[in-house]
């Protein structure tokens, strides 16, 4: 447990009384921003009551006390484990249902409560259109179920925007679900008997969704669509499950909820064969007199640009380097030079008797390009191509140490991995089913000068096809830490592993997805948890990463801002 303010501890001590005191549970209490029971964590929250959403600004804290403890006293928590589906969907619509059904009958001397729940609730629905998951139709069908069915439990209106955004998913269900609310909110004072209404609506959904996994046909599909292929809402249904407070809390966990799912994420990731994975360097696989042509078509390209080296040499020196005393020069003024006082007197023109430091930058930090080399890339590869060579000889210059490295696949749709798993029988969740390919077209050992024909392999039309995001992350994070292992042996302060990342953000595997109906087999979610961090869900994203202390952790942590483009 990290120190603990006095302020933090009146907090969550004030916390617990107010929930011990709605839910008439002395035994509840909040520590490290998590409830418990005597010693036991109370786990399997609804998503909207998660501790971490204490430090969001939308949140209504009162109302997400008065939720739980209402939670504590009207329900009964062993009826409702006993009930609950063992589907990832399922489990979560049975719980918010749940939820909205104690909330809906809240006692009516507790006016305060209830406009407490009802102002959180629609607070936590406005959060999820604002993050962008209705533009795809898993959020949106989640958003018109959770809406819908609060509204008619409560007899409350949604507000307009929110009516206008469901208005046609809500009408498209109501043939199913309207008969399903209806019996929800006459039962709702029968936990036992509105728990089989509402697994039978979790059903519906559940289904539901199922069916649009099924439905997209690949993973690279329209931005605007990707929401479809997951689930818009972090969520693990275990009696254990933990809510761990936003990072810059002195009490946060050792991981943010969204780092724990990427890691539970990434053990779940299998590759069913290995032997065909390949790390290419393109001067050994690419014909010289072509990979020339491609130097030159580059060079006119930069060319047109008109680059003020020096001025961007200028700009990005402080941002990569410190400045280092490398020695003492003459000046007219600074710090008096004793050993040339005796040549005021003794010289016809004496120079200066005062001195001052020399600073001169001092890399401390290294940068990697990681270049996504999909067929949708492949549109645009002279102009990527050729910015990575102007930011890699701007780099050069100063003494930034770079890596460029690409990523992609030996074959469309699979290939020779494919092929094998069919030969086996096409066994049930294969894992990735694809030959990966990464390719490295300048490494930390290189200068630009000689890396620029490697640099133009980047113009080959025929390395761009499908994409495996979540591992070419993961390999130029090894590759980054590596190097900065050598580098720490004689740098005087911590290097800076900074990973500029071009990608439009979508992995592709079609032969993993068709076997496998799984987008975690894909590498989407590994791919979007490892960024997001460090994240690929923009065109372009920088991670910055200092290198591991010899303890193993990171002496510091920054997150550049990210910026997208369409």
């Amino acid at each position: 447990m990290q120190t603990q303010s006095s302020q933090e501890l009146l907090t969550q001590e004030r916390y617990g009384a107010i929930v011990r005191s709605i839910s008439g549970d002395a035994q509840v209490n909040l520590r490290d921003w998590l409830f418990y029971h005597d010693d036991d964590i109370i786990g399997q929250l609804p998503p909207h009551l998660n501790p971490v959403h204490f430090s969001e600004a939308w949140a209504n804290h009162r109302g997400m006390l008065d939720g739980l403890g209402l939670r504590l006293a009207l329900s009964n928590r062993s009826l409702h484990q006993a009930k609950q589906p063992n589907d990832l969907v399922g489990s979560l619509v049975f719980e918010v249902l749940e939820q909205i059904r104690v909330e809906s009958i809240c006692p009516a001397s507790m006016v305060g409560a209830k406009e407490n729940l009802r102002l959180h609730f629609i607070a936590w629905l406005n959060q999820f259109m604002a993050s962008g998951n209705t533009e795809g139709s898993i959020g949106l069908l989640l958003l018109a179920i959770f809406g819908g069915t609060w509204s008619r439990m409560n007899n409350a209106p949604l507000p307009q925007l929110m009516q206008d955004t469901i208005e046609i998913p809500r009408a498209e269900l109501y043939v199913t679900t309207g008969t399903l609310l209806e019996k929800l909110k006459r039962l709702r004072h029968d936990q036992e008997h509105y728990s089989e209404v509402a697994l039978e609506l979790a059903s519906f959904v559940s289904n539901l969704v199922q069916k649009e996994y099924e439905n997209v046909p690949s993973i690279r599909i329209k931005r605007k669509n990707l929401n479809q292929t997951r689930l818009p809402i972090v969520w693990e249904f275990s009696d254990k499950q933990r809510h761990p407070i936003a990072a810059n809390s002195l009490f946060s966990n050792s991981h943010t909820s969204e780092e724990l799912q990427y890691q539970h994420e990434l053990k779940r990731y299998r590759v069913f064969d290995h032997s065909y994975d390949q790390e290419i360097k393109p001067l050994d696989t690419i014909r010289l007199a072509q990979l020339v042509s491609f130097r030159e078509e580059m060079d006119q390209q930069i060319q047109s640009w008109s680059i003020p080296w020096s001025r961007l040499t200028k700009v990005y020196t402080p941002l990569f380097c410190n400045p280092n005393a490398s020695g003492v020069e003459s000046a007219e003024e600074g710090i008096l030079n004793r050993k040339l006082l005796s040549r005021i007197v003794t010289s016809i023109n004496p120079s200066s008797v005062y001195q001052t430091v020399y600073l001169k930058p001092k890399p401390t930090a290294s940068v990697t390009f990681l270049i996504d080399c999909s067929g949708s890339m492949k549109e645009h590869r002279v102009i990527m191509a050729s910015w990575i060579d102007v930011m890699v000889k701007i780099l050069d210059k100063i003494g930034v140490p770079t890596e460029v490295l690409g990523y992609s696949t030996m074959s469309w749709q699979g290939g020779r991995c494919f092929k094998q798993w069919q030969l086996a029988g096409k066994p049930d969740n294969p894992g990735r089913l694809n030959e990966r390919a990464h390719w490295v077209f300048k490494d930390f050992n290189s200068s630009w000068r000689q890396a620029r024909l490697g640099i133009a392999a980047m113009l080959k039309p025929d390395i761009y096809r499908e994409s495996l995001d979540g591992e070419a992350l993961q390999w130029a994070i090894n590759r980054s830490n590596h190097e900065s292992s050598k580098r720490m042996a004689t740098a005087s302060e911590p290097i800076e592993q900074n990973i500029i990342l071009l990608s439009d953000g979508c992995p592709m595997d079609r032969a993993t997805q068709q076997a496998s109906h799984d987008a975690i087999a894909s590498g989407s979610h590994a791919a979007s948890r490892a960024s997001q961090g460090i994240a690929t869900q923009t065109a372009l994203s920088i991670t910055s990463r200092p290198a591991k202390t010899s303890h193993g952790k990171h002496s510091r942590e920054q997150s550049h801002p990210r910026r997208s483009r369409n």
